[in-house]
């Protein structure tokens, strides 16, 4: 599942993509334009937000860079006549794109269907200042003119290309000849004036360039998203594997463990064995259970130095008398962020457990301190040891210690020899 959404994207996403524009980006990886999940609509509509806010500041900034760079060419090839008009309409434009990039810098998007309003009452300005340029210049440069006023609606084709798609595209460039038309005729000038027809084949071929760009764009942003998209699923399905492999390991593995055990031959001794049984196994079960309930319905913990207490006072249950000793630096355990006391708090229970199982020792001291701007915790045991070199870390040492402590910008490491006792050291930062 997670290879085929990383592989290259279908030929009908990318002409749905063509089609729609910035709506198709709202699709889940293994859908196509005919088959939208109505449990994503939701998501989607945030999709495309987002997607519409960033789309939106191609063509804007497109226009603060090229109003200047027309309006530099008009005046080097026309000097002072014609000026006022415009720069009236140059000077505006280039200020409200401005305003609205910032706007939508700092703005959280904008929603889908105000969004297409917005669109529809771009085209309007557009056709508004082209109009006006168009009635306001002198005849003689009226075609240049128009050519300054024309950056606006070459913005607005791009911005129509990336939101709905590329045939609402050339539906405006099926309608640019005849509004280049009106608007000469507006003006005054003869619509058969050689200029006026080769300055508005110009700014029609400009139209058509820009959807070809807009088009070419949103396919690389949609083929990138698409890509991007598959990338967080499969590593999130991966994460979600490893957190369940990680809570079946923790916690019912070891009841099962304990289980499989043998118990002493005395009849007393094997019914108390029992009831420690028991008692794990439901504590075991009531850790399940929290682990399956969403976290944002679990109560905060008071601290790590409550939880590893609350910790060792289950491992004297399972037969391990643990030391907790916290240093004097300790000030601010509380503000440690849950996740990373929660896999500090799961790693420790791993290190004491394996302790429990292989260290053949009853006793193992935790310490807790301030270590490189984070929470250091010890646990030392002076049990049999073993050779780290020579025995290749397991599931409990790689997974439930090194890797949970490696996700939340942490680190654990194992230092241990045969005869001389086990010593794991975790850290994270706060």
């Amino acid at each position: 599942m997670v290879e085929a959404s990383l592989g290259a994207p279908p030929l009908a996403f990318i002409r749905g993509l063509l089609l729609r524009g910035t709506p198709m980006l709202a699709l889940p990886p293994d859908q196509t334009p005919d088959h939208t999940v109505p449990a994503m609509e939701r998501l989607a509509d945030s999709l495309v937000v987002r997607a519409f806010r960033f789309a939106m500041l191609i063509p804007l900034l497109y226009r603060v860079a090229a109003f200047p760079k027309v309006l530099t060419g008009f005046i080097v090839s026309n000097g002072s006549l014609g000026l006022a008009s415009v720069l009236g309409v140059s000077i505006p434009a280039v200020a409200l794109n401005i305003v609205a990039v910032v706007r939508l810098l700092r703005g959280r998007g904008t929603q889908t269907k105000l969004a297409g309003r917005i669109v529809v009452a771009d085209l309007a300005v557009g056709l508004l200042v082209n109009l006006v340029v168009a009635v306001t210049a002198p005849v003689s440069v009226q075609p240049f003119a128009i050519d300054v006023a024309w950056t606006w609606l070459v913005g607005t084709i791009t911005l129509w290309t990336l939101s709905f798609g590329v045939p609402a595209a050339i539906v405006l460039l099926v309608a640019a000849a005849p509004l280049r038309v009106l608007l000469t005729w507006a003006g005054g000038d003869g619509v058969s004036q050689t200029l006026a027809v080769n300055r508005g084949v110009g700014g029609v071929i400009a139209l058509a360039v820009a959807i070809v760009t807009a088009g070419g764009a949103l396919i690389l942003v949609g083929v990138g998203t698409r890509f991007a998209l598959g990338i967080g699923i499969g590593r999130g399905r991966d994460a979600e594997r490893l957190h369940n492999q990680r809570v079946l390991h923790d916690s019912v593995l070891q009841t099962l463990e304990a289980m499989g055990t043998e118990t002493p031959g005395d009849d007393e001794q094997a019914a108390e064995r029992l009831r420690e049984m028991r008692v794990a196994a439901r504590a075991q079960a009531a850790e399940l259970r929290r682990a399956l309930i969403e976290p944002a319905f679990e109560e905060p913990s008071a601290g790590l130095a409550a939880d590893l207490a609350t910790l060792a006072t289950e491992m004297t249950r399972e037969g391990l008398r643990t030391d907790l000793v916290a240093a004097a630096s300790i000030t601010r355990d509380s503000t440690l962020p849950e996740p990373r006391r929660a896999a500090m708090r799961e790693a420790v229970r791993e290190a004491l457990r394996n302790t429990v199982k292989h260290a053949g020792t009853t006793q193992v001291v935790l310490r807790m301190e301030e270590r490189d701007g984070g929470i250091t915790v010890i646990a030392r045991d002076h049990g049999q040891g073993f050779s780290v070199q020579d025995r290749p870390a397991g599931f409990g040492i790689s997974q439930s210690i090194v890797a949970r402590l490696a996700e939340v910008g942490g680190r654990g490491t194992i230092d241990s020899s045969p005869g001389n006792g086990t010593r794991v050291t975790l850290w994270v930062p706060r």
